[in-house]
């Protein structure tokens, strides 16, 4: 086929080879080029240069791709970044026990998403992407929870922790109380094995691994007579930080 060269405004509409049945709809706004439909190309998803074929919705897409994009990588972009890229990464880690948590009660975002959010602008130390573990927060719930916590360690990989249950009925006094360790130099984050009685006072924590680290320690409570969808609430908060034996 001749080459042919045509002048198109940015809204034309242009019917090329009625056999071949090209339909170009130029964008310039969008960086869309074309909507290409040929029975000869089928689905396209190549790159010639900055010009890129991708199907959508059975339409062959021909959009223009940037040369050269401008990012100029300043300390404060930077920071941003990194923040963002370690927070989520951390997580993550927990993302199924704090959907727990939640009991779905985040409208209109994930839980994820959700927590990564209120986290963002101020669980980090001054002009830095170290995470402040006081500051951190895996749950932004209030409710019943104990108190005078006190973390010991002389056993190597252990934490012992001892508090005031306060619970406000029996039943919180039999549930358990659970517990996360977060090791911010690694940016790591887990949910411990063990658990405890809440009207016990006392929690014994193991992992290996824990040797020589500081580790900053999460409880998680329920608050039953505060409901999330019918069921009690989630409460977990930072207790405080140990230098593991």
């Amino acid at each position: 086929m001749p080459l042919v060269r045509y002048k198109i405004n940015p809204d034309q509409v242009l019917r090329v080879n009625s056999k071949a049945a090209y339909k170009c709809n130029i964008n310039l706004k969008h960086k869309t080029m074309a909507i290409l439909q040929n029975p000869l190309i089928g689905r396209a998803r190549r790159k010639l240069g900055n010009t890129v074929f991708q199907t959508l919705y059975g339409q062959n897409i021909l959009k223009s791709k940037p040369l050269t994009v401008k990012n100029p990588k300043t300390p404060a972009q930077v920071l941003v970044r990194d923040r963002w890229s370690k927070l989520t990464k951390l997580i993550k880690q927990v993302t199924n026990y704090i959907n727990t948590a939640y009991a779905g009660s985040v409208q209109g975002m994930t839980v994820f998403a959700y927590v990564s959010g209120i986290n963002a602008k101020n669980c980090f130390i001054d002009n830095s992407s170290d995470i402040d573990p006081t500051l951190l927060k895996l749950c932004d719930h209030d409710g019943s929870f104990v108190d005078n916590v006190v973390l010991t360690s002389t056993v190597a990989n252990t934490i012992t922790g001892t508090f005031n249950s306060r619970a406000q009925n029996v039943d919180e006094g039999t549930d358990p109380v659970k517990a996360y360790g977060f090791y911010a130099d690694g940016n790591q984050i887990w949910q411990f094995d063990q658990t405890a009685v809440r009207n016990t006072g006392t929690i014994t924590l193991t992992r290996p691994g824990m040797s020589a680290i500081n580790i900053a320690v999460y409880f998680e409570c329920l608050d039953r007579l505060s409901l999330i969808n019918n069921k009690p609430k989630h409460v977990i908060k930072y207790v405080g930080t140990i230098t593991v034996l």
